[in-house]
Formats: structure tokens, C-alpha cells, sequence
């Protein structure tokens, strides 16, 4: 089993800091930069060397479209090459947290203690504290009951608050799917026959594509460049251009669910058809049907597996897995299995196939090389899904609150295999509104841990290997998540010794660079000149809206009584260019200091050109109001905020001394 991380740097920073700062990381490598927009000019990369390591920094910057409004900031490339000092071997496999802050004019740069400092100070997650440039961008997803999809910063410790952003998707999601290069999230809309465009860099809802009747599953071709999409009510497969967001193809393959397996590399796309008899075998490029295989009617699951270069096909009907010879188009082998087989997923291998029966409460374990059964586990509670990491199979168990962990390590051989169950949560998963058809648990990036949707706790829980129960809580604000995913942009190594992530930069300016590394434990800072962003100094340090009050923040309000609050965003003079602001992009929260609640919402648009949100304060207290514009890259919590006072609803007026009398 990997070890956990656990930094002690300088005797300053815990277990429980990291904890609190959600920090478990590893991210994609940054988008390839445009031929069509080389980097701007760059200073040399910058040399450090602190514990035997040496430290190169530099970061590459793409100039911004002519269109673009005065004021966006620039993105580019942020890298830190890691060698040892001495052999100048390249350090791989490390754990690295990076950060930028614009340095003051005329302030020195930072000594050894300001450094280590500053490093504590952003691992706090305060957003009055945070960074002008963070490399560890990290958030949990959560596709909801509502109708919406969570965008929850771990990092964030912002009065209990980490909502970042809430996604509404126009009607009751049935699966989703990640885009390969993590900038778009695509989620099935059974009810309105469509599938929404989730844009991954603002958190926002960008478009609708119609797709044909009630659309199920959804999966993304292993090229990226095609998702396709099961119309569970009319016997099709809709093909999308993920680059144009757009249907391409419309494909029969037999009525009813279906789902997808890619083989050869992903060239080739099959699909499964729970009223037809057959395994449809289609070109991904193409889109062109090159075959079927006979496989009977009502076939569930099926997976590839590149040991066995075949497919594994569950037909519950017969109680058996097909084993498919791809190249001959003919079931090969077939393996007999209990009775009410569901969901067949492989390892990381590729070797080992978890069976899961919901019925019977078991387990099988499916050996590919040697195409049988090489385990029959029991003592599961209505399992329906399962996850992997490099060590242990994570088993969903619906009847009650606990996962079940197969180890691993423990399936070669005829002993029987290591199970450990952990309770996740109060409730069991069943106890919910619906149990969804995507995975409810996600492994975490570094590969040591999961992420587990409490569908009935309305909560996630955050589970490191080797510990019997979660190490951290994330709250879902009220909402069931049916499945939860992660989205990691930090640094990560994308070759040897050689880590990276997307930088965005809003201002010239000298920047302190900080590096928190940990094998060797080091903090290192550095320097890094920004130029070459074309706005003047003083339109440079501005964001290009301006909110504007049209409410007293020092009037006390009444608990239970709603107050409309307006304000103005308007674009900030000098700022040129810009569309108007829509309603939609704007985020406002409520919360309560301190306290769990809290309230997100998107304004309506008044009759003056404003925005309006109605304030309903449940209790008395303070409160305060933040308000964000992701689409223009201004955060929560960069615009100005505002505190209210509420104060209990008055008494009910006494009778008058004249009505007592009578």
C-alpha cells in the first residue's frame, strides 16, 4: 500500500492543518498552449536550492485575444523542475503545493520565517488570506437530487462554507461524464431529451445539446474527441463532437438501456441493448457499424479487458459473463454465474472483474486471464457499484452505511480475500430519493484514498487508506449527492521531475513564488517578474466590475421576514469591451457567522439595469453577503461583502388597557 503524506515542515504545519486545508493533490497537465498564441516573453527560469534539492521555476504566459475585455487576466503554463542538488537526478513521485503573490512595491522579498509563514497562512484556505496566483486548484463534484451539480472547495475555511459554486442543469440528471481535458462536464437530461454543457473553468451551465428520448448513460471515447450518449426511449446512441459540443451521429442499436465499452485502443465503441440480441460494434471514427455478436436478449454490463483482449458481456437472463472475441465478433467462453448479476467492473489491472449481485448480497471476483470465477465473497448489504485504487476495491453496499474495502494485494491465489468494512455516514444509501446510475465514490488523485457520497447524509466523506473510519466531512448544503467526482488542476508531474499546472495572472508586478515540497520536507520562495499584460498600472490593480450597494448593510433586519437586497454591477471605468453582466453569472451567497447555514443563489435582474436577491434570515445573528462573477474572473470574495444584523421578530402586540376592561 502507498504511504499516506503527512508534512511536518519546519515544526509548522499538522496533519491537521492539511486535513483542514483539503489537501490531497495531483492534477492534468495544462492544456497545450495555441500555435496561434505563442507565450509572451518570459525572464530565464529562477534557481533555488534549499535541502539538497534544486528548484527551477518559470512561467510562460499566452497573450490575451484581441476580443478579450480590458482587465482579463492572462493564463499560461507555471512549472518547478525538481533535482537533487548534487547528482541533478530528477526528483519524481513527489507531493508539491505552489503559490504566486504580488509583492508590494518597494517591500523585500521573503526572508526564511516570512516564507514558512506565508506557506501556513495559505494552507489556513481563509479567502482573506489566499494567494493572487494558486497552483492547487481542487474541488469535489457532486451530481444532486435538485437537479443541480455541487462545486465544493475543500481548501476553502470560509466560516464553514466551501460551496463554490452550484451548477443547475435544467432537470433530474441521469449520468455524466468528464471531458479528457477537464473543460467541460456533459450531463444526461432524461426529461428534457438533451444533455447540458457544464463549462469547467467558470461553473456554469454553457449550452444544450438535443439528443434523442430520455437519455441515459453517457460515456467519453478514450481519444476525447466523441461522447456518446444511450437514448434509453427510442433505441438510439447519439455521437458528440466534444469540440463543437454538437450531435454528429444518430446510431440504431436496438431498444432499450445501453452501455459502452471501447476496445483496440479505443478505436472501436461497443454497445449493449438491453431488447436486443446483440453487441453492436462501431468504429469511433467513422461511426460506421462494422458488426454484431449474438449475445441475447437483455445484456447489462460490459467491459474490455486489454490482459484478455476481450470483452465481458453480463447477460442476467442466463445467469452467465460472455467472453467476446473482438476480432472474430463471437462469443469465445461463457461463465457461469449466480443468478441477478448487475453492475462488472475491472481493476487498474485490467485483470480482475468485480461481479456485484444485489440480491444475493455477494461478490464475485472474475479472474481475465483465465477467463472464471477466482473468488465468491458474501456478507455484502445490496451492493450496487464499485471503485478502484491501485490497493483496494470499494464496494457500495445500499442497505446499510458501509463500504466494503477488498484488498487488492490479496486476490492472487486461492485464499480468500481480505474485506474490511468502514461505516460512511448515519444512513444507509437506500434511505434516499434515488440511488442515481453513476459511481457514488471516486478515488482521490494521489491513489491512497476515495471520496464517498452519503446519498441519505446529504454529505461526502473523505476516506485515507488505513484508517477505520473517514478522516474528514464535507457538507452537500441540504442536497443528496447520487454521485460524487474529482476535479484536480493542481501541480502535477508531467515529466520526470518536472511538475505543472495553469497559472492565471491578473497584473504585472514582482511575485513571490513559495514551494512547499515534501520529500525532502523544504519550503523554498523564489521571485518571478510578470510583464507584458497590456493594461496601465492603475486599470491593471482593477476588477473590471464594481458592485455598487443600493442597500443600508447597517440596517438591522428581522428573522423570518424577507428583504430584498439590490445591488449594481457595472463595468469598472476604463474597462472597455465587455458584454453586460446576465444574471446567470453572478453568484451570491448568505451565510451565517458562525454557522452551517448558508444560501446560494443567482439574482434577478430589476427594472433599472440592477439585480435582486430576496434575504429570508431563518434566525437572528449576523450575516454576511458575498458576491462572485466566476465568467469574469472575479472570485467570491474579491468584491466588496456585507455584514447584516438580524434581530427577532417582535412580540405580538398586548391588548389595549381598553380592551382588557371589556
Amino acid at each position: 500500500m502507498r504511504k499516506s503524506l503527512v508534512f511536518t515542515t519546519l515544526g509548522l504545519l499538522s496533519v491537521g492543518a492539511l486535513s483542514a486545508a483539503g489537501w490531497n493533490l495531483r492534477v492534468r497537465a495544462p492544456p497545450d498552449v495555441p500555435a496561434a498564441a505563442p507565450p509572451l516573453p518570459a525572464p530565464e527560469p529562477v534557481l533555488a536550492e534549499r535541502e539538497g534539492v534544486s528548484v527551477r521555476f518559470d512561467l510562460s504566459l499566452t497573450p490575451r485575444p484581441r476580443e478579450a475585455a480590458a482587465g482579463a487576466p492572462l493564463q499560461g503554463t507555471a512549472r518547478f523542475v525538481l533535482q537533487d542538488a548534487k547528482s541533478h537526478a530528477p526528483l519524481q513521485g513527489r507531493r508539491v503545493l505552489g503559490w504566486m503573490s504580488l509583492r508590494e512595491k518597494g517591500a523585500a522579498p521573503l526572508d526564511d520565517a516570512a516564507c514558512t509563514a506565508r506557506v501556513k497562512t495559505y494552507l489556513g484556505g481563509l479567502l482573506s488570506a489566499r494567494a493572487d496566483v494558486d497552483l492547487n486548484a481542487y474541488w469535489f463534484l457532486t451530481l444532486n437530487h435538485d437537479h443541480t451539480v455541487s462545486v465544493i472547495n475543500p481548501q476553502i475555511a470560509f466560516e464553514r462554507t466551501k460551496l463554490h459554486s452550484l451548477v443547475s442543469v435544467g432537470g433530474e440528471a441521469a449520468d455524466w461524464a468528464m471531458l479528457n481535458d477537464r473543460s467541460a462536464l456533459y450531463v444526461t437530461v432524461a426529461s428534457g431529451n438533451s444533455v447540458s454543457v457544464v463549462d469547467m473553468e467558470r461553473f456554469l451551465a454553457t449550452r444544450t445539446v438535443r439528443v434523442g428520448q430520455q437519455p441515459g448513460r453517457i460515456a467519453v471515447a478514450p481519444d476525447g474527441r466523441t461522447a456518446w450518449v444511450s437514448n434509453d426511449g427510442d433505441g438510439t446512441v447519439s455521437v458528440l463532437d466534444t469540440a463543437a459540443h454538437a450531435e454528429v451521429e444518430t446510431l440504431r442499436v436496438g431498444a432499450g438501456r445501453h452501455e459502452f465499452a471501447f476496445s483496440d485502443e479505443g478505436r472501436i465503441a461497443w454497445v449493449t441493448s438491453t431488447e436486443a440480441d446483440v453487441l453492436t460494434a462501431v468504429d469511433v471514427a467513422s461511426r460506421e457499424v462494422l458488426g454484431t455478436v449474438k449475445v441475447g436478449v437483455g445484456a447489462g454490463d460490459v467491459a474490455w479487458s486489454p490482459v484478455a483482449r476481450a470483452l465481458f458481456v453480463v447477460q442476467p437472463r442466463s445467469s452467465e459473463v460472455l467472453v467476446v472475441d473482438p476480432e472474430k465478433r463471437e462469443v469465445s467462453r461463457r461463465i457461469a454465474v449466480k443468478a441477478g448479476p448487475g453492475a462488472l467492473r475491472f481493476d487498474r489491472s485490467a485483470r480482475w472483474a468485480f461481479l456485484l449481485y444485489p440480491e444475493a448480497g455477494a461478490v464475485d471476483v472474475l479472474d481475465a486471464a483465465r477467463s472464471q470465477v477466482a473468488h465468491a465473497l458474501t456478507g455484502f448489504s445490496a451492493p450496487d457499484s464499485v471503485v478502484f485504487t491501485e490497493s483496494f476495491g470499494y464496494v457500495r453496499n445500499t442497505t446499510s452505511g458501509r463500504v466494503s474495502l477488498v484488498d487488492l494485494n490479496t486476490l492472487e491465489g486461492t485464499g480468500t480475500p481480505s474485506v474490511v468494512n468502514v461505516t460512511m455516514g448515519q444512513r444507509a444509501p437506500e434511505e434516499s430519493r434515488g440511488l442515481g446510475r453513476s459511481d457514488p465514490i471516486a478515488a482521490l488523485p494521489e491513489g491512497n484514498g476515495v471520496i464517498v457520497a452519503g446519498t441519505a447524509d446529504r454529505a461526502l466523506f473523505l476516506y485515507q487508506e488505513g484508517m477505520m473510519a473517514p478522516r474528514g466531512t464535507h457538507l452537500n448544503y441540504g442536497r443528496e449527492p447520487r454521485a460524487v467526482r474529482v476535479l484536480d488542476r493542481s501541480l502535477r508531474e508531467v515529466e520526470a521531475g518536472v511538475y505543472s499546472a495553469t497559472a492565471t495572472v491578473r497584473e504585472n508586478g514582482t511575485y513571490d513564488v513559495q514551494l512547499l515540497l515534501d520529500n525532502p520536507r523544504a519550503i523554498v520562495c523564489m521571485q518571478w517578474q510578470v510583464g507584458g499584460i497590456p493594461e496601465d498600472a492603475a486599470l491593471a490593480k482593477k476588477l473590471p466590475l464594481t458592485l455598487t450597494p443600493a442597500f443600508d448593510p447597517k440596517t438591522l433586519l428581522t428573522a423570518g421576514t424577507t428583504t430584498p437586497l439590490r445591488f449594481k454591477l457595472e463595468p469598472t471605468p476604463g474597462m472597455t469591451g465587455m458584454p453586460p453582466v446576465q444574471p446567470e453569472e453572478i453568484r451570491v451567497l448568505l451565510f451565517k457567522t458562525p454557522g452551517t447555514w448558508q444560501w446560494r443563489t443567482e439574482p434577478r435582474r430589476t427594472a433599472d439595469g440592477g439585480f435582486e436577491v430576496d434575504f429570508t434570515p431563518p434566525t437572528p445573528g449576523q450575516y454576511k453577503l458575498v458576491v462572485g462573477v466566476e465568467s469574469r474572473s472575479i472570485d467570491l470574495g474579491r468584491l466588496p461583502h456585507f455584514t447584516f444584523g438580524v434581530v427577532e421578530a417582535p412580540a405580538a402586540t398586548t391588548a389595549s388597557a381598553s380592551e382588557v376592561h371589556r
